[in-house]
């Protein structure tokens, strides 16, 4: 499993601008004959599916609780005391199943992203976000009722942060229709150029 920052590790607007690069970039790249007319719609297409933005789909209001045993250096708990001493301690965890593209849950969307009340994880592997709370056993209702408030916040984020995608989605073909013009407008060009020359 991977520590994850949620809605707080990547900025959503530089992410956007390194996709729509992406199009000239590979547009740049396609070789003559991909921009012949049967050709040219199987490449857009392969292109569109490789640049959407696919968040996975997460209900934070319905996460699976399960309380796990955990081992902890002592320090862990008070501050000052030496790692040799181990603590056994009941965790709190809630397992959310997550299909798609995990690393987009690090985006930062347009609105306050709320302070992480416990640690996130994401497992790649199991297609799962896990989010634990080491001081449950000191504080359990308190663990929940922050878990249940933080969880409302971050669904917000959620769905603000899909909608955000989905526009950037709406626009790809717009986008790379523009590309692809510009492109075949410039071998045109090159294309008159060199028989200007001969």
């Amino acid at each position: 499993m991977q520590t994850i920052k949620l809605f707080s590790q990547y900025n959503l607007d530089a992410l956007l601008i390194k996709a729509r690069k992406e199009i000239h970039d590979q547009i740049r790249q396609w070789p003559d004959q991909y921009f012949d007319s049967g050709q040219i719609q199987s490449h857009i297409n392969t292109l569109k599916a490789s640049l959407q933005l696919r968040l996975p789909n997460i209900d934070f209001r319905n996460g699976r609780q399960v309380l796990v045993q955990r081992v902890y250096p002592l320090s862990v708990f008070q501050p000052g005391r030496k790692n040799n001493s181990k603590l056994r301690v009941d965790v709190l965890t809630f397992h959310y199943p997550a299909e798609g593209q995990l690393y987009l849950l690090g985006c930062c969307p347009p609105l306050d992203v709320p302070d992480p009340v416990g640690d996130w994880y994401v497992d790649p592997l199991t297609k799962q976000l896990t989010i634990e709370y080491v001081e449950y056993e000191k504080h359990p209702k308190k663990t929940v009722a922050a878990h249940q408030l933080y969880t409302a916040e971050l669904q917000l984020c959620y769905e603000s942060l899909k909608n955000e995608f989905a526009m950037f989605d709406k626009e790809l073909d717009n986008m790379i229709e523009a590309a692809v013009t510009e492109r075949k407008m410039e071998q045109a060009e090159m294309k008159r150029m060199i028989s200007f020359l001969k």
